[in-house]
């Protein structure tokens, strides 16, 4: 396959990937305050998973560029704990080794794909009720290195260390969730758009979502990171057939198909008004739980990170999305999802080849009555960013058919 570099690096949802950079000149930093959002100063953060290896190539150099701006207690458990995930590590490779050596990824892996908060959890929850699926839960991606050796006892203590509900969404967390493995290759040290919330530092190499931006032997990294835990995760269901949702793999595509061939891909949209506002609460959210630091990039910041990253996830996804056969993608939208899930289940699984989704309606039943309480975030919107998503995603608008609100027209339309 021949691919097109496309020379710009996307931050995860506005994170600090790039956060100020553009600014006539910086705003303040403004402090950091987990409690906002649900998180107490005990609580453990993603960076709690990784071993010593992967904490120690994160931290280079971050103790003298952000003197004075750390979290030390934060910076000292996590070190402390990458000891005992070292370890454990080492144990699962002497123990689980050679088995893992003959596990195959076989068929390969149907993909959700899509933009941050466009729906992909829902959908990939939804299709989770089907047993012929496995999915990397919270306890495997949290700890992607140590979780053969540590899953039977840290799952019935994940009301101590997980908590009640997602940073920025009512969403429940639970240690056998379905959850995202882009999450799994930031803690095991990939390549990952995800980087930039620990210390926001816009130098390193490794901190993308389009990998076609890396060089190769940053991608090949990324894919043997990616393939051993992946492999981990097949091992402990033989027979399944993985179901992953990253919104990244949407922007790196060509080398997802590189892996995998044959995978299937489900691609969900939303209305680009509510993906600005629930993506600037999540940048603030997951920025003030996750972060290193004392303070963090002011909100006009984290909002202009927003704005170039859906962009450039656009732009990567284009690139390579006719690298997709025709039967192994469908597109659907968030809406439709809502107002008839069992409906548009049903279209996907007819779509892409994925065989009967009959045998789905108990589970989808169950799942649909135990979310009856859920409740989805709303927001008003100011004038001013209404106009400013009408301006900058004006090709997603016209690509997906949503309509503006002010009946606003691009000059090159």
């Amino acid at each position: 396959m021949k691919h097109e570099r496309t020379g710009r690096r996307a931050g995860h949802q506005g994170l600090p990937a790039e956060a100020g950079q553009g600014a006539a000149r910086p705003r303040p930093r403004q402090p950091t305050r987990p409690r906002d959002f649900g998180y107490s100063p005990l609580m453990p953060r993603l960076w709690h998973g990784m071993t010593w290896g992967d904490w120690r190539a994160l931290s280079r150099g971050q103790w003298a560029r952000c003197r004075g701006d750390l979290r030390l207690g934060l910076y000292a458990s996590i070190t402390a704990l990458s000891l005992g995930n070292s370890l454990m590590h080492g144990l699962a490779q002497l123990i689980h080794g050679r088995a893992l050596a003959r596990t195959e990824i076989s068929p390969d892996p149907v993909f959700v794909l899509g933009y941050w908060r466009s729906g992909t959890t829902w959908l990939h929850q939804l299709l989770s009720c089907d047993p012929r699926f496995c999915s990397p839960t919270s306890l495997q991606v949290f700890m992607p290195k140590s979780f053969l050796m540590l899953r039977h006892v840290m799952r019935p203590l994940a009301p101590l260390w997980l908590p009640g509900r997602r940073p920025m969404d009512n969403v429940a967390l639970e240690a056998d969730s379905s959850e995202e493995d882009e999450v799994a290759l930031l803690v095991a040290g990939a390549p990952s758009v995800m980087r930039g919330m620990a210390f926001e530092d816009p130098r390193a190499p490794a901190m993308t979502g389009d990998i076609m931006d890396l060089p190769e032997a940053l991608r090949a990294d990324w894919h043997r990171r990616w393939r051993e835990f992946l492999t981990a995760v097949q091992y402990l269901a033989p027979g399944r057939q993985l179901l992953l949702k990253s919104p990244a793999h949407t922007m790196r595509l060509a080398e997802v198909l590189r892996a995998f061939p044959q995978a299937r891909f489900v691609h969900i949209v939303r209305d680009p008004y509510e993906i600005a506002q629930s993506n600037i609460l999540t940048a603030e959210g997951m920025t003030a739980t996750q972060t290193l630091r004392r303070t963090m990039p002011a909100r006009a910041d984290l909002e202009d990170g927003v704005f170039r990253a859906f962009r450039a996830f656009h732009e990567a996804f284009e690139r390579d999305r006719a690298l997709i056969p025709e039967r192994h993608y469908t597109c659907i939208r968030y809406e439709d999802l809502r107002r008839d899930p069992k409906a548009v289940i049903k279209g996907v699984y007819d779509a892409i080849g994925l065989g009967e989704a009959d045998a789905l309606e108990p589970a989808l039943d169950r799942m649909l009555s135990a979310r009856k309480g859920y409740r989805v975030n709303e927001f008003s919107m100011d004038p001013a960013l209404e106009r400013r998503v009408e301006r900058d995603w004006a090709a997603y608008f016209r690509r997906y058919g949503y309509s503006r609100r002010s009946g606003w027209i691009t000059e090159d339309e």
